[in-house]
């Protein structure tokens, strides 16, 4: 954000990256919305998101068959995580201002399966009577990224899209966080 060569797509003259009106993909830009030449800080998104999205993909593998039951449901989470993770390369390789379509696949091939995962996460605990904090954050996550997708589909563009992305993307790495957290202790439990 401090390497952004500045503007909005509301406001061309914003200086530097504004937090409520720029959208992350904006640090990916080849040339930022004021017309500067993004050298800096788009390899270094398009890198970091890429090497996100790789995580991801690791994340759903290392969930392993016995992380949920039935082993159906754990196998269609699976499908949909490394489909998720694989959007979010996509988005990384491909930016906004010059592959505009294929940074919008890699968009909708990270939301749209990751709230099929999320709503499965959630209807596997309600089934289970798993009330736990992942059960928050996958709830509010599920919410969040339902009025997002929603934003999306209506084709809204206004600085609340900005601020929604951004509620969305940092409740999706707590997600991952307590994800990673609940395969650890899996691992944990499995070697003692």
């Amino acid at each position: 954000m401090f390497f952004y060569g500045g503007g909005t797509s509301w406001d061309k003259s914003a200086e530097g990256y504004t937090f409520w009106h720029n959208v992350l993909s904006d640090l990916g830009r080849t040339i930022s919305y004021s017309g500067v030449p993004n050298t800096v800080s788009s390899p270094m998104f398009n890198v970091a998101l890429s090497f996100f999205g790789i995580c991801i993909i690791v994340i759903y593998l290392s969930m392993g068959k016995n992380f949920l039951r039935p082993y159906w449901l754990m196998l269609i989470i699976l499908i949909g995580g490394i489909i998720s993770g694989t959007g979010i390369v996509i988005i990384g390789f491909a930016p906004d201002d010059i592959l505009s379509n294929y940074h919008m696949l890699g968009v909708w091939m990270w939301a749209l399966p990751l709230f099929a995962v999320l709503l499965l996460f959630i209807i596997n605990a309600v089934i289970n009577r798993i009330y736990d904090i992942l059960l928050f954050i996958t709830s509010m996550l599920a919410i969040a990224l339902f009025i997002h997708i929603g934003q999306g589909v209506t084709g809204m563009w206004s600085p609340i899209v900005a601020a929604t992305q951004k509620i969305v993307v940092y409740l999706n790495i707590t997600w991952y966080l307590w994800i990673c957290r609940k395969i650890s202790a899996q691992e944990i439990t499995t070697f003692s």
